[in-house]
């Protein structure tokens, strides 16, 4: 990092220049309207997986869904997931949801103004909290994501790792060390200027209100920094797709509260080796003692973060009766249902099956089965 002492100019620039850029280039964005914290709050979490362009129309819906922390309290778990429906990794609704309970419960829905409070929070963590307590309160304090390590680091002509602790700890100290008074619309002006110019490839750098003071553009290293070691690759999985039929209604499980997609609902799924659709009817057999040969349905993958389903879809067809939204596993009564498994089952019609907080990844399998 510069050495604060002997560059007071090219902090000044920093400070200066870049908070002139943001008051006429930043984005008119529905979360900057105001400074609720519960609002900006939303955004943050919605913004760590997903663009802003991508995330409007969903922190709109959430927001005239729940309006404040109370109302998102108050709130079944099913519901605020399926708001959440379709921008993926869930645990951030989860999060919030549980935030949103103890806020209510330790303040009487008074959203904590202190950034030391915040990261107390459940999926809260230094960014997030920095972001809220800096852009709704003014605290001086920093909000360092991907954005900020980038320009920092080019503006300081850094090669350290931006993907290393120690980078982001020593580039934190050092962004708070020359936070000006308006430290939320620094943070917020260090993030825009890395979405918008300094962006990490081809950037803006002609169009960049603080290039006078970046030592990458002078020293021609722009297209070297930020270092960063490359991520482990995907793993891929083969995996089997159970959908069992009886009467119209679909078969659902919930999946366990921890791992991939934890706690929501999903066909049947298991991992294969074999690729016939075995290992899938002997997981579906803790449900059903009898079932038929699988019958093949189709194909599909879907892509996670760090992981790729490769997907292969049977389908069961039950005789018998069972109502449709029974919260049993099969035809028999709840008393024949283990305790573990009774609320954790049910079968569902198609045609209601959009009430359910179903992942993308088993959601667009419906258009698989419109014939089976």
């Amino acid at each position: 990092m510069l050495n604060t002492d002997n560059n007071r100019h090219l902090i000044n620039i920093l400070q200066l220049d870049l908070l002139n850029w943001f008051k006429t280039a930043k984005r008119n964005l529905p979360f900057r309207q105001t400074k609720d914290p519960y609002s900006i709050w939303i955004s943050e979490i919605m913004a760590q997986q997903t663009q802003i362009d991508t995330l409007i129309p969903y922190y709109n819906r959430f927001i005239d869904r729940f309006p404040d922390v109370i109302s998102l309290a108050a709130a079944s778990e099913d519901d605020v997931i399926k708001a959440w429906e379709g921008l993926g990794y869930y645990s951030r609704a989860r999060n919030l949801h549980q935030a949103a309970k103890m806020i209510v419960a330790d303040s009487n829905g008074i959203f904590p103004n202190r950034f030391d409070q915040l990261i107390k929070l459940p999926g809260i963590g230094p960014y997030t909290g920095g972001a809220i307590a800096s852009i709704a309160f003014n605290e001086k304090v920093s909000a360092v994501d991907g954005n900020v390590l980038r320009v920092i680091s080019r503006y300081c002509n850094s090669f350290d790792d931006i993907g290393a602790a120690k980078t982001k700890k020593s580039m934190t100290q050092w962004i708070e060390s020359i936070l000006p008074a308006a430290a939320g619309d620094f943070n917020e002006a260090l993030m825009e200027l890395g979405a918008l110019v300094c962006t990490p490839q081809s950037p803006k750098c002609l169009l960049c209100p603080i290039r006078c003071g970046c030592q990458s553009f002078s020293s021609g290293t722009t297209d070297q920094i930020p270092v960063k070691k490359k991520k482990q690759k995907q793993i891929t999985k083969k995996m089997e797709v159970g959908i069992v039929k009886q009467n119209g209604g679909l078969f659902f499980i919930r999946r366990p509260e921890s791992g991939l997609l934890s706690g929501m609902w999903s066909f049947p799924i298991a991992e294969t080796a074999a690729g016939n659709g075995n290992d899938i009817k002997k997981k579906l057999g803790d449900y059903f003692p009898a079932l038929s040969d699988p019958v093949f349905i189709g194909e599909s993958r879907h892509v996670f973060s760090h992981i790729i389903w490769e997907m292969t879809v049977y389908g069961f067809n039950l005789a018998g009766m069972v109502g449709e939204t029974a919260d049993i596993p099969y035809a028999q009564t709840a008393a024949d249902v283990s305790e573990d498994q009774t609320g954790r089952t049910q079968f569902k019609p198609l045609s209601a099956v959009d009430d359910l907080a179903l992942p993308i990844a088993f959601s667009k399998l419906l258009t698989l089965i419109k014939d089976f």
